[in-house]
């Protein structure tokens, strides 16, 4: 039986050989890929850790838990940026990308983060609207808080093993 990387073999093949491929492959390209893929980063952990820290219920008199809350459009601009040069940097070398254990690993923990904040976003949301800005904001919330930052920890751990576990 085939493993997941060698099923996917033929689109490897397809994506090097496009203009996106060759464009990171021969260029400046994957350089600037990487200063926005930074940047993305900071937006989306920056804002992912203020909001939340303030979940877990860290610095409710200082912070204001609608402030935080509004920071979530530049977590989904950092996120989106990310995706982005992501997509760049895996039609550069799809193949030893999809044959990676911490790929597949940062890519199942991307998943699950996003699950994550669809549950924030349709629950917890609705549930800390009418909340005081300093006020605690229960069990589930803190629940989804930790869960989120466990996953994006593991989403940057598993990014920064994908050298280090090579073509798998």
């Amino acid at each position: 039986m085939n493993s997941l990387a060698d099923q996917l073999e033929p689109m490897a093949t397809w994506m090097a050989d496009t203009w996106l491929g060759h464009f990171m492959l021969g260029s400046w390209a994957w350089p600037w890929f990487e200063v926005f893929h930074f940047i993305g980063m900071s937006l989306l952990c920056g804002s992912i850790l203020a909001m939340d820290l303030r979940l877990l219920g860290f610095f409710r008199k200082e912070i204001s838990l609608h402030a935080v809350h509004a920071l979530t459009l530049w977590g989904l601009l950092g996120f989106l940026i990310n995706l982005t040069t992501g997509i760049g940097f895996i039609f550069k070398g799809a193949s030893s990308y999809f044959h990676n254990v911490s790929f597949r690993f940062k890519m199942y923990c991307i998943i699950l983060a996003g699950l994550n904040f669809l549950i924030f976003w349709f629950f917890v949301r609705k549930q800390i609207e009418p909340l005081a800005d300093d006020a605690d904001v229960g069990v589930f919330a803190k629940f989804v808080g930790f869960s989120s930052l466990l996953l994006w920890f593991l989403v940057i751990w598993g990014g920064r093993m994908i050298p280090v576990f090579g073509d798998g």
